[in-house]
């Protein structure tokens, strides 16, 4: 972790050093020790935290509904070939869509509160979730493993959950990962235009107020959840790994 941290204090130094020799103007690029102690005094305010509840409400809330979705769709599609034929085309066809381009018609369809933003993240994070996992299922099923299993004929308990999630997990937990991350993206674009609380909101309103510095807080406090996350799932991933090996 120190070592994949270091790039980023490589780059904080640089910009400070741009900062102090003013070859950039500090007014639109602080320094980041500045950025850091705004950020503290904001998060110790409460004038940051609660905009990061209500953006991680959203993100949960999405989470929770699209990827018990996710995993049971990319179960069944990757069991059964004719559902597979069915479901497959129209995963092609709608995953290249930029997911923000739904929004005018989620908002449409749930009006401007929370329900519009929860469905478009719930989308980009469904989307990432089914298409790793389902490639993880197919390659079970396709390779040797799923002949022994046939042999010892498992019931549908263990078939589902000892074989086909644990034996995929790795592309599971890569879903996770990517889907909470993109789904952090789509909550911050959900939150710029039609909302009126949220880490989005907070970095919009600040630069429509020419707080400069307020939108890097906001900005740092996005990248430290995001970086929390990043941590967790790779820690999960590592650790299927080593199980995996052993």
């Amino acid at each position: 972790m120190k070592k994949s941290l270091l790039p980023l204090f490589i780059i904080a130094i640089f910009w400070h050093l741009l900062c102090y020799l003013t070859i950039v103007d500090p007014a639109f690029f602080p320094t980041p020790l500045s950025i850091f102690k705004n950020t503290f005094m904001l998060l110790s305010r409460d004038h940051l935290l609660i905009q990061v509840y209500y953006s991680l409400k959203r993100l949960i809330i999405a989470f929770g509904l699209s990827a018990p979705l996710a995993i049971v769709l990319a179960m069944v599609v990757a069991h059964f070939k004719k559902i597979d034929d069915f479901i497959n085309p129209i995963v092609a066809f709608t995953f290249p869509l930029p997911k923000v381009a739904l929004y005018p018609l989620l908002l449409l369809i749930f009006g401007i509160d929370d329900l519009s933003k929860i469905a478009l993240i719930g989308v980009g994070i469904f989307y990432l979730i089914f298409i790793n996992l389902r490639v993880g299922i197919k390659s079970l099923l396709n390779g040797q493993a799923n002949d022994v299993v046939k042999i010892y004929k498992l019931d549908n308990v263990n078939y589902l959950w000892n074989f086909l999630l644990k034996g995929s997990q790795l592309e599971l937990l890569t879903g996770l990962k990517l889907g909470l991350n993109y789904g952090l993206t789509l909550v911050v674009v959900s939150e710029f235009s039609t909302s009126n609380n949220g880490i989005g909101y907070y970095i919009w309103r600040s630069w429509d107020q020419f707080k400069i510095i307020n939108v890097y807080s906001g900005i740092l406090v996005l990248s430290l959840v995001g970086l929390i996350f990043y941590f967790f799932f790779n820690y999960l991933i590592d650790r299927a790994q080593k199980n995996m090996i052993i």
